[in-house]
């Protein structure tokens, strides 16, 4: 045990955070929001600003909880317990590096603003950690913390001084659960199914809310990917939805601006084809078991059916997307048809692109970085494009945007496995 504490503190740091989806698809996002959140402040959106600084130090703090469940599943956390305080060590140094990024938008902010959105995000993900410590079990809904503290950065992000006084109870919450704390991460037989359910479905919750008779329609639907991504998929879909129906509401009544409005939107959609992606590569379903089924053929058509689907379910998400945007200018002003139409083509393009992505790259590492990758350079190239939809240019722009997208599908069909 004495070689696993002098060992240096980054030891095993991609093991940890990168290899897992259950950490990564809130480290890697969370790490790429604290790098890009200074530069967000030279937006002058100040619902972006709050909106980024709650977002990144939050999903760190969720890729910490989700070692608290990997270390209560694992006996060799309980029978090393210097591997507890590694984690411990790394995990801090994550969220010291997260913060000191964030505080970068002092440059530009007013402190008072950058204090309070911090301070919101931290009584978020400090308490959820405290009920992670206690018990893996309370990780099942890390997805319902997260998306309601998003949920509420959106709102009042033009109003700091509300979220600091939401943060009030939960820093309550938190010095009482310091004081009354009874157990400090142990191990027991059921995170070890805590573990199971989240390395397949990353961080969404295990329930869907959806009747049967919907369900089976949407699997049916979206076959075969549906098969690999099992419940995620449904998860997706009412996540979307009811964020979506949540983004009309804040630029209804909370002054959420347009340009919010598309950057949360499309985010969401390239999330969920990073997910889906996800799926295929954490589940032991294999494409022989598809033979099964008597609408397939042979490898070569399910190859294809699932790019079909998968370009089926893009078109459904970025479909959604365009109906809130419509519907958020409703409320303010229409943009131009080009603009909208840079918009749902965009969408669809990004999505078919991590898809594809997906499918060619077998290492979870790469693909999540690779994924996030495409995220900020489609955000980039997108707003690029908004910018100038009434040029020319921007029609030829998108147009080999949509050529190297499907190019990259057709050359993915020959690496499925």
């Amino acid at each position: 045990m004495s070689t696993l504490t002098q060992r240096n503190w980054w030891t095993g740091f991609s093991g940890f955070w990168l290899r897992e989806c259950g950490s990564a698809n809130f480290f890697i996002p969370g790490i790429l929001a604290s790098i890009a959140s200074p530069f967000l402040t030279l937006i002058e959106g100040q619902n972006i600003q709050a909106f980024s600084l709650v977002f990144s130090i939050s999903a760190l703090w969720m890729a910490f909880c989700w070692q608290l469940v990997k270390l209560q599943a694992q006996e060799s956390a309980l029978l090393f317990p210097a591997i507890k305080h590694h984690v411990y060590l790394q995990g801090a140094i994550i969220l010291v590096i997260g913060y000191l990024l964030n505080a970068l938008a002092l440059i530009n902010r007013p402190a008072s603003e950058v204090a309070y959105a911090m301070l919101f995000a931290t009584s978020f993900g400090g308490n959820f950690f405290l009920l992670c410590i206690r018990n893996s079990v309370y990780f099942k809904h890390n997805s319902y913390v997260f998306m309601l503290a998003l949920v509420l950065a959106m709102f009042f992000g033009n109003n700091p001084q509300i979220l600091a006084l939401l943060a009030v109870p939960l820093i309550l919450m938190g010095t009482y659960l310091l004081v009354r704390r009874t157990h400090h991460c142990q191990w027991h037989h059921l995170a070890y199914q805590t573990y199971l359910n989240n390395i397949q479905t990353g961080w969404l919750p295990s329930n869907t809310f959806v009747p049967d008779f919907l369900t089976r329609g949407i699997r049916q639907f979206f076959m075969p990917m549906s098969y690999f991504a099992g419940n995620l998929l449904i998860q997706t879909c009412q996540i979307l939805l009811v964020s979506g129906l949540l983004a009309i509401v804040a630029s209804g009544l909370f002054g959420v601006t347009l340009d919010f409005v598309i950057g949360f939107t499309d985010m969401l959609v390239l999330m969920f084809a990073i997910f889906v992606s996800w799926s295929k590569l954490q589940t032991k379903m294999t494409w022989d078991q598809l033979y099964l089924l008597p609408i397939y053929s042979s490898l070569k058509t399910i190859q294809q059916a699932y790019h079909i689907s998968a370009v089926k379910l893009g078109f459904c998400l970025s479909l959604f997307q365009l109906l809130v945007l419509l519907a958020c200018s409703a409320l303010s002003t229409f943009e131009a048809v080009a603009f909208y139409l840079v918009i749902f083509t965009g969408s669809v393009v990004g999505f078919v692109l991590c898809i594809a992505l997906g499918s060619i790259i077998k290492s979870a590492l790469t693909l999540s970085l690779s994924c996030m990758f495409v995220v900020i350079l489609h955000s980039a190239f997108k707003s690029y494009l908004l910018n100038h939809e009434q040029s020319a240019t921007t029609l030829y722009l998108l147009l080999g945007y949509v050529v190297i997208a499907m190019s990259l599908l057709f050359y993915s069909n020959k690496k499925l496995d």
